[in-house]
């Protein structure tokens, strides 16, 4: 009787060794503190051009978010940074300051994206895309898969989503395609008391969002 427990629970350990359970992905809407590290390549369907952009995202969620754009080789393009509903950033090549309230079209001259700053955050996080209009749908794992709002033809669509928390985003509109990379989020972060402040570069001009 020995014998045999010894050989079944031999055989238990050497099944539970040779499997590989697939684990789901790791849900990122539960995160407050996060930054990641991301590869966009945004193209305007009109123009038939395209931009590739590497973003650094930090975000303490649900009212405050930075984001630090840069182009090939390393190029400073902007910073962004949002604070519950004031928006400042910075377009470098053209020497503009923007800043006040946030809104759809207030980042327009950043990437002519027309999202509330606040839903790059929501997508960063995966929570859904917010505003007049919009639907979004989960997968069986309850992470989402989708928002859409068909009045204006925006789309939404997570993509190749991997358990340690890295995933593609698909923004679509009528005159525009965002590809967009997440690699995996950093969650042991701690941000200084200005970072989610920006100032004025010298000699820049100011230009007050409506």
């Amino acid at each position: 009787m020995k014998r045999f427990t010894f050989f079944f629970t031999l055989s238990l350990l050497l099944a539970a060794c040779g499997s590989h359970p697939v684990r789901p992905p790791v849900p990122v809407g539960a995160l407050q503190k996060a930054q990641w590290e991301t590869k966009a390549v945004i193209r305007d369907l009109k123009a038939n051009k395209s931009h590739t952009l590497d973003i650094d995202i930090l975000g303490d969620y649900p009212g405050k978010l930075r984001m630090e754009v840069s182009a090939l080789m390393g190029t400073q393009v902007a910073s962004l940074a949002l604070n519950e509903e004031e928006i400042q950033y910075t377009i470098y090549p053209q020497k503009k300051y923007f800043q006040g309230r946030a809104s759809e079209g207030s980042f327009l001259p950043l990437m002519n994206i027309p999202l509330h700053p606040r839903n790059f955050m929501n997508i960063a996080y995966d929570t859904p895309v917010s505003g007049p209009g919009w639907v979004c749908t989960r997968g069986k794992d309850t992470l989402l898969v989708e928002c859409d709002q068909s009045s204006r033809g925006l789309k939404v669509q997570w993509q190749d989503r991997t358990a340690e928390g890295q995933k593609k985003v698909l923004i679509t509109g009528p005159s525009f395609e965002m590809r967009w990379l997440f690699k995996p989020p950093q969650t042991e972060v701690q941000f200084k008391d200005d970072t989610f402040t920006l100032a004025a570069p010298a000699e820049f001009k100011t230009i007050q969002l409506k």
